[in-house]
């Protein structure tokens, strides 16, 4: 089956188009955190989805230092995205089977969150239709598909990598759909 250039949402960067889908665009939203030792649940608001990706990448791991330290960049700006993504490669006792079986999940959960608790950002995830979510991220062949959206049809599908935040998204799409939301 060949697809058009139509057939897809591609994004990438938060400033760019359909920057909405982004990991780091700013999509405010709450949660309850267990700390690792605690049975009391803390609720914290997480700027992005690549907050959340990061502190429970941190948790994953024991690491409850990265995953404050995660929290307390309060920010959403590109900068302070940056740094969030910095603390996730700072976990320790990374483990990356454990990571690979789990990644996929988390990511699910904060993309769940954000549009969950974001109406308009969920009505702009709804518009999509029924449309191929892309990440088009040139640096990026594991979320995204390691290519611009203007080569990523030139190269193929074959060609490009996992997409894992693009599925991510869809089954995000799917699930709140049949919530109702």
């Amino acid at each position: 089956m060949t697809r058009s250039f139509e057939d897809y949402v591609f994004f990438w960067r938060p400033s760019g188009p359909n920057g909405w889908a982004s990991q780091w665009h700013p999509s405010r939203f709450r949660a309850s955190i267990v700390f690792s030792g605690t049975d009391k649940p803390e609720e914290v608001v997480f700027p992005t989805a690549e907050h959340w990706m990061m502190v429970q990448k941190a948790l994953l791991f024991g690491d409850i230092d990265i995953a404050r330290k995660t929290i307390a960049i309060k920010g959403s700006k590109s900068a302070d995205c940056a740094k969030v993504r910095g603390m996730g490669r700072k976990v320790k006792n990374f483990d990356e089977g454990v990571w690979l079986e789990a990644r996929e999940r988390i990511v699910l959960e904060g993309t769940l969150h954000k549009f969950r608790q974001n109406s308009e950002l969920w009505r702009t995830l709804d518009a999509t239709g029924d449309r191929i979510l892309v990440e088009a991220s040139p640096f990026d062949a594991i979320w995204g598909i390691g290519f611009e959206a203007k080569h990523a049809l030139r190269q193929g599908e074959d060609k490009w990598g996992l997409n894992l935040l693009g599925k991510a998204l869809m089954q995000a799409r799917g699930i709140i759909r049949k919530e109702g939301i």
